[in-house]
């Protein structure tokens, strides 16, 4: 089905409240007018548009609380990713407009952003689901200068980032996306998850810059992989939810930094133009234009997030702006920027499938029973041919019942109506009558035992197919670990236990 792309705004609160403050309406909580301020200062002319207007799904003004943006925009996402469905959120904007503090949140508990308030809202749903087993699965990743870094290796407290292994990109056949060098924790509740962001949030790299005290230097994507079993079928199915924080643009003119931090900015603005790429592409080809190729590959996070772009995913943005005149040519950038991404949308699907091993073991165990009753049907078919000519005599010296044959489909009517139980008792008048019953329940016998004979093949094969399948997987399986052991090129996602954090203050990077 078809999922358009939801596109919210938030304002952040100005740091004064003179008449530097950008001037803005908000309709419904839906569009907001940005009023042009004309001044020489800002390049504007007297016949420039006073006024701009743009659409969102929901607008959040300077006042709105923390809560309150995850109510409107994180639960119905989390709602579908239990369900089965890939979700991404992410948050878009200029360095210093609270990208960061939406989604991580401050300092205090109350002030919480949107990721540790999903790790609380997931598991409180899960404990809700009682027809669902589900297991969660964490990773934290930073893209930094174009480099990808597991954010969750203890190793990276304590050793300096030119020491840290960088993720490598596969794909294979089938053009998923393998990456090594990730590790993936299995987390058992919420507390373990929090930790575990905590840690990520402590790694990652920040400075300070002339417009932002505490910039985040890298893009992050904090990834909660599902795996559902509905416990009344043999269906599972497993989902994604994309946590992503953005690293914000920066106007190096405006910035005026240098050494390291100019190397960062250039590194965040080029994967920021290639993100605008990718989207231009992607309304190019909704508008019908014959576009092909979508420039994915130009950066590692637009290949990374390439099912949340353009794929089998239920995506989410969030713009931030600051509501200050000094920044207003960034903020018309984001505010123009979001309006092409509202214009995307998305083919979505459950993510299901087939419990193999369970399909299995349910056949097994049909298989023994079915095995058991067709010995009993052989052992009781032995016996009956040699049976055969003594109840033939035997049926010759039995009376008539009253002088009247006695009508054998009667007899069978009456004979099932008995077996299935719908009636108490048989009722017999006579040893001819009770002949004919023992008759006809031989004869429903013989007749249901060849349908269970029938199922039985039928099962078999079955069975036999599913057999031939998992061993092809068992072969896979162990082909994979065989070369991911002698080879270091491969290596499939691994699964670790939850760490044990202990944070050691280290040198700025």
């Amino acid at each position: 089905m078809k999922s358009q792309f939801e596109v919210y705004l938030r304002l952040k609160p100005s740091n004064n409240q003179s008449q530097n403050a950008m001037q803005y309406q908000i309709y419904q909580n839906k569009k907001l007018q940005v009023l042009l301020p004309k001044h020489v200062k800002f390049g504007m002319i007297n016949h420039t548009r006073d006024n701009l207007d743009f659409n969102f799904t929901h607008v959040f003004d300077q006042k709105s609380s923390q809560e309150h943006v995850f109510t409107n925009v994180t639960t119905p996402v989390i709602n579908s990713f239990l369900d089965g469905y890939n979700a991404t959120i992410f948050a878009y904007g200029q360095t210093g407009s609270g990208k960061t503090y939406t989604m991580s949140g401050a300092e205090t508990w109350q002030l919480r952003g949107i990721v540790p308030r999903a790790l609380s809202y997931i598991f409180d749903e899960i404990d809700k689901r009682n027809k669902f087993e589900y297991k969660i699965y964490i990773s934290f990743m930073e893209i930094y200068n174009e480099n990808a870094y597991d954010l969750l290796e203890k190793k990276h407290l304590e050793t300096p980032l030119e020491q840290w292994n960088k993720i490598a990109l596969f794909e294979d056949d089938q053009n998923n996306i393998h990456l090594k060098n990730l590790s993936i924790h299995q987390c058992n509740n919420e507390q373990e998850g929090i930790d575990l962001l905590m840690m990520g949030n402590f790694i990652r790299q920040v400075s300070s810059t002339p417009m932002n005290q505490s910039s985040s230097r890298s893009h992050c994507i904090f990834t909660v992989t599902l795996e559902g079993y509905e416990t009344s079928s043999e269906t599972c199915f497993v989902s994604k939810l994309h946590l992503v924080d953005l690293a914000g643009s920066e106007r190096i003119s405006k910035s005026q930094v240098e050494g390291n931090l100019l190397n960062e900015a250039k590194y965040i603005n080029l994967s920021l133009t290639y993100l605008e790429q990718v989207i231009i592409a992607l309304n190019e080809r909704m508008k019908g234009a014959n576009r092909q190729h979508i420039p994915y590959r130009n950066s590692l996070m637009t290949t990374l997030l390439k099912d949340s772009l353009g794929g089998n995913c239920k995506t989410v943005m969030i713009a931030t702006i600051s509501s200050e005149n000094d920044n207003i040519e960034e903020s018309l950038s984001t505010l123009r920027f979001s309006q092409r991404v509202g214009q995307l949308e998305n083919e979505i699907r459950r993510n299901e499938k087939v419990d193999l091993e369970a399909v299995v073991k349910r056949l097994e165990q049909e298989k023994l029973v079915l095995i058991r009753e067709l010995e009993q049907y052989q052992r009781g078919g032995a016996s009956t041919s040699s049976n055969k000519k003594n109840q033939q005599q035997q049926q010759n010296l039995l009376p008539q019942s009253n002088g009247q044959p006695i009508s054998q489909k009667d007899v069978q009517e009456k004979v099932e109506l008995y077996l299935n139980e719908r009636i108490p008792m048989l009722d017999v008048k006579s040893i001819e009558e009770t002949q004919k019953c023992f008759e006809a329940m031989k004869d429903l016998y013989n007749t249901r035992m060849k349908e269970y004979v029938t199922e039985l093949t039928f099962i078999s094969e079955k069975l036999q197919k599913y057999d031939e399948i998992l061993t092809r997987k068992k072969e896979q399986s162990s082909f994979l670990e065989q070369k991911e052991n002698s080879s270091p090129e491969v290596e499939i996602y691994r699964r670790n236990e939850s760490p044990q954090i202990t944070f050691k203050k280290r040198a700025n990077q």
